[in-house]
């Protein structure tokens, strides 16, 4: 069979700039997670260049392609779809954030938040795009909500089963409905009769990639019994958006089907991924490059401004606490947190804040330490850094959540060794409370989870820039 060679983005979350990219309201709107809003123009377009100029058969794109389903949003990023389309074919889906499913679409002026922003129904959404790929669409199915998922025949050997999760599952969870899982596992057969490779797309995750504490619920409804069908049915490749995160995992159903998931992390945020597939004779590599940078308002920009960008959600919120109470409010509201306790507590936030800002790895592995008996962190680990800020470090496990753990390909093993030790206080403190047995198993179960996260950035299971797998 021939080469097929394809690149995938998601979460692109365009924003148009007539709705504001200045003032307080947008501010705390930009600085409240890792996308870049005002930015995403540009990103877009150097993305796209890009790719325009490379050797690639098509381009797919998994959902999220607008902010908050604004309709000058999908007008102006429809428009970047069509000219891209003149130079390779382009495939899509879309998904919640294109539909607006919390019937906030905004716009922002001064420090005021405006709802009054023109946003698309699903049926609507759905038949805007429905012409990005027609003339290879070779099956379709119409879900509940009217969107629609589709097989596309994208070269001589390879099939997309490109599908909308949207609202289709069990209890109007993402996921979908038996005949549309049925309609699913009849494309992936009759692509494997016809001689076929088949790969396939949705936004959310087919199940939960990092840890199960932070991801599970941007998982498909079901998730278990779905990855198995569609493993047993003889897909092994399935690409999935929605967390933000880069990053490779697998599944093994019950009857030893394997199957692969990949979820890719947002073009417009760090670390601004675009993930390379290359499709020849059975097998599927994959390569993850991150965008190097853009110009916007005639400015050049690089790769830093990503990270710097993403970092700044913690350091915003850090400095703060460690200084403004209301700024710390307004900060957690954009965030959709609200504490009521914070003014009873704000002196004791203020105080932990602001030596978060300060500590030194040294100074936090001697307070470990004296309230465990020194046996809390590993003392050689500890000395390797006693004078460098702990914070720093604190970014660079943060942001390895985003990148597939990339910079913790760098860090030194004495970081690692005392992240990893760190996240052992929680259940070494529970161990000697005096508490119930049930509480303490559930508490448990949760710390646990939390030892897990810690080594799965510093110590990823699976190269989540590089793989291959066998279709």
């Amino acid at each position: 069979m021939g080469k097929t060679k394809l690149a995938f983005v998601a979460d692109i979350h365009y924003y148009s700039p007539r709705l504001g990219t200045e003032g307080r309201a947008y501010e705390l709107r930009s600085g409240s997670d890792q996308k870049c809003l005002a930015e995403s123009g540009a990103v877009v377009d150097a993305a796209f260049g890009l790719l325009k100029n490379s050797d690639i058969d098509a381009l797919v794109i998994s959902g999220d392609v607008s902010n908050d389903g604004e309709r000058v949003s999908h007008e102006e990023i429809r428009e970047k779809f069509l000219d891209f389309q003149k130079a390779k074919p382009l495939y899509l889906i879309t998904s919640t954030h294109d539909w607006c499913t919390d019937g906030n679409p905004r716009r922002f002026e001064g420090d005021k938040v405006y709802n009054d922003v023109e946003a698309f129904d699903g049926p609507t959404l759905d038949a805007y795009y429905a012409g990005f790929g027609k003339e290879n669409c070779i099956a379709e199915f119409e879900t509940s909500r009217g969107f629609h998922s589709r097989c596309f025949q994208v070269s001589d050997s390879l099939r997309l089963l490109a599908v909308n999760d949207d609202a289709d599952g069990p209890g109007g969870k993402s996921g979908y409905s038996e005949a549309h899982l049925c309609w699913m596992e009849e494309q992936i057969k009759a692509a494997k009769a016809a001689g076929m490779d088949v790969i396939a797309t949705e936004h959310h995750l087919l199940l939960p990639n990092v840890s199960p504490l932070i991801n599970k619920g941007q998982s498909i409804g079901d998730q278990y019994e779905v990855a198995a069908r569609l493993a047993d049915a003889g897909l092994r490749l399935m690409f999935v958006g929605h967390s933000h995160f880069q990053r490779t995992s697998e599944f093994l159903s019950p009857a030893g089907n394997k199957i692969t998931q990949v979820n890719i992390g947002s073009l417009c945020g760090y670390p601004a991924p675009i993930n390379y597939l290359t499709v020849e004779n059975g097998r599927a590599a994959l390569r993850v490059e991150f965008l190097q940078g853009f110009t916007h308002n005639g400015k050049a920009y690089g790769a830093d401004f990503f990270k710097e960008h993403s970092s700044a959600v913690l350091l915003n919120l850090l400095n703060a606490a460690a200084a403004d109470k209301q700024d710390l409010k307004d900060r957690l509201a954009a965030q959709g947190i609200r504490v009521k306790a914070i003014d009873k507590l704000y002196f004791l936030i203020r105080h932990f804040a602001r030596k978060a800002l300060k500590i030194t790895v040294g100074g936090a592995g001697r307070l470990v330490n004296f309230f465990t008996f020194g046996r809390g962190v590993n003392k050689k680990a500890v000395k390797a850094h006693k004078k460098e800020k702990l914070l720093p470090w604190i970014l660079e496990i943060f942001l390895c959540i985003f990148d597939g753990s990339y910079l913790a390909a760098d860090m030194p093993d004495t970081v690692k060794t005392v992240a990893v030790d760190v996240s052992t206080l929680p259940r070494r403190i529970v161990k000697e409370l005096p508490i119930k047995k049930a509480k303490k198993e559930k508490l448990y179960k949760t710390f646990a989870q939390i030892e897990a996260l810690l080594r799965e950035l510093v110590y990823p299971a699976y190269d989540n820039m590089n793989c291959e797998i066998d279709l």
